[in-house]
C-alpha cells in the first residue's frame, strides 16, 4: 500500500490522474470538478446572508468561515467560502432562489469560478489574433535616452536616425527569433521621477522606427507604450496593434481611438504619475485595491465598446509601489484571474529586485527570472522582458515541469 499526496490545480490535472488509475473518460469528466478545490473571500454582505451561504455549503458537504458575531447579530461582515468546484457550482444554483442580492452574488460567483479556471484566451488586436494557452513573451524596446534599465537605444544611436533604425531592427529580429510574440516600444521613459516629453518629440522618436519595423515584420504584434492621444493616433496610422497605457485609458480620446481601429490595449495600474509615484506610496490592501481599480476600468471599457478580448490587465509593478507592495501583488496575482482577461506583467530588472539582491539593473537577470516564474505560477500570462532568450529558456523548463 502506498499513499501519495497530490495538489490538483485544475480539472485537467484531475482527469489525467483519474485516467492513469483506470477511470473511464466519462467517469473522469464527472469526477474532476469534485477533486479540485477553490476558495473565495466575500466582503460587504449582511450577517444573515453569510449564514445562508454557510448553511447551503454545509448541506453540500463543505463549509464557510464567518466571524463569531455574524451568528447572532445583524451586521455587515465577510465570509470565506471553500469547496470543490462541484460544490461551489451547486451553491450558485441554490442561491438563484434567494433574494435579489444573493441572486446577484450567485451570478458573480459563478462567473469568477469560471474565470479562475480559464487556461486559454484569444487576444485580438486589429487584424492579429493571439492564442494564449501558455506563457507569452513581450520584448521591450526603449527608444529613449533615460531608461531605468540602461538599454535606451536613443542614447546609443545618438542623433543618427539610420543607426537608430538599424539598432531597433536588429534587436527586434533577435527578440522575435528568440520567442517574443509581442514587441512593446516606448519613446518616453516612465521610470520614477522621470520628466515628460512633448507629444511631438515622442512622435518624432517612435514613428520612423515603427515604419521600419512594420515594413519588415508584417505579422508581429506591435505595442506602443504611450498615454497620449496624439501619439496613439500617429502610431495607429503606421500600423501599431496595441496601446500600452500606463494611465489605463483615463483620457477618453484613447478609448475612442481604440474602438475606432479595433486595437488591443494594456490597462495598467499606477498610483500617482512617474514624477511622484514613488513618493510615499500607500495602500491598505494593495492587491484588493488594484482589483477594484481593474473592475472600474473594465466596466469603463465595456461602456466604451472595447471588448475584453482586446484587453490585458497589468498591476503595474514598481509604479507607485514599494518593495512590500510588489511582493504582495506577485503573491496574489491569482486574484486578478477573476476578471477573465490575460494578466500582463513587467518585472524585468525592476528596482525592488535590486533592493533584494543589491545589484544594478544590468545584474538582475537571475532575480528577474526567479520572480517571473513565481508570477507565472500565480497566474501571469504575458511577461514584458528585456532578456527574451533567457526568459524563453526558463519558461520552457517551467512549462515542462508544471505541464503548462
Amino acid at each position: 500500500m502506498n499513499i501519495v499526496p497530490l495538489v490538483l490545480n485544475n480539472q485537467k490535472e484531475a482527469k489525467e490522474i483519474m485516467l492513469s488509475l483506470g477511470a473511464t473518460p466519462a467517469g473522469a469528466k464527472i469526477l474532476a470538478p469534485k477533486g479540485v478545490f477553490k476558495s473565495f473571500k466575500i466582503e460587504g454582505i449582511k450577517s444573515w446572508e453569510a449564514n445562508i451561504l454557510k448553511q447551503h455549503l454545509l448541506s453540500l458537504g463543505s463549509d464557510a468561515a464567518i466571524e463569531r458575531d455574524a451568528l447572532v447579530k445583524d451586521i455587515e461582515t465577510g465570509v470565506l467560502l471553500f469547496g470543490s468546484i462541484n460544490q461551489l457550482n451547486n451553491l450558485c444554483g441554490k442561491l438563484k432562489d434567494q433574494t435579489k442580492r444573493l441572486r446577484l452574488l450567485s451570478k458573480q460567483l459563478a462567473k469568477s469560478l469560471d474565470n479562475v479556471q480559464k487556461t486559454s484566451y484569444l487576444y485580438k488586436a486589429r487584424d492579429k489574433r493571439l492564442r494564449i494557452n501558455k506563457p507569452i513573451i513581450c520584448g521591450i524596446v526603449n527608444i529613449t535616452k533615460d531608461s531605468f534599465s540602461g538599454d535606451g537605444l536613443l542614447k546609443e544611436a545618438g542623433v543618427s536616425v539610420g543607426k537608430l533604425e538599424k539598432l531597433v531592427l536588429d534587436k527586434v529580429s533577435r527578440m522575435f527569433k528568440s520567442g517574443a510574440k509581442i514587441i512593446d516600444f516606448g519613446a518616453e521613459s516612465s521610470r520614477p521621477f522621470s520628466k515628460r516629453i512633448s507629444s511631438q518629440e515622442e512622435i518624432k522618436r517612435i514613428v520612423p522606427v515603427l515604419k521600419a519595423v512594420r515594413k519588415r515584420f508584417k505579422k508581429l504584434i506591435i505595442s506602443i507604450d504611450t498615454h497620449k492621444p496624439k501619439v496613439a493616433k500617429a502610431v495607429i496610422e503606421e500600423g501599431a496593434d496595441v496601446i500600452n497605457d500606463i494611465t489605463a485609458l483615463k483620457n477618453n480620446q484613447m478609448a475612442s481611438l481604440l474602438k475606432k481601429h479595433n486595437l488591443g490595449c494594456i490597462l495598467m495600474h499606477m498610483q500617482g504619475n512617474p514624477e511622484n509615484m514613488q513618493v510615499n506610496p500607500s495602500y491598505n490592501r494593495v492587491s484588493e485595491e488594484i482589483g477594484s481599480f481593474f473592475q472600474e476600468r473594465l466596466d469603463y471599457c465595456q461602456g466604451e465598446g472595447i471588448g475584453r478580448e482586446r484587453i490585458f490587465i497589468d498591476p503595474g509593478i514598481g509604479f507607485g509601489k514599494l518593495k512590500e507592495h510588489n511582493l504582495d501583488i506577485i503573491n496574489n496575482l491569482y486574484q486578478f484571474k477573476k476578471f477573465g482577461v490575460p494578466i500582463f506583467l513587467g518585472l524585468s530588472r525592476k528596482s525592488f529586485l535590486g533592493d533584494i539582491i543589491k545589484k544594478s539593473p544590468a545584474g538582475r537577470l537571475g532575480a528577474t527570472i526567479a520572480a517571473e516564474l513565481v508570477a507565472l505560477n500565480q497566474g501571469a500570462n504575458v511577461l514584458r522582458v528585456h532578456d527574451v532568450k533567457e526568459t524563453n529558456e526558463a519558461i520552457k523548463v517551467f512549462s515542462q515541469l508544471l505541464k503548462k
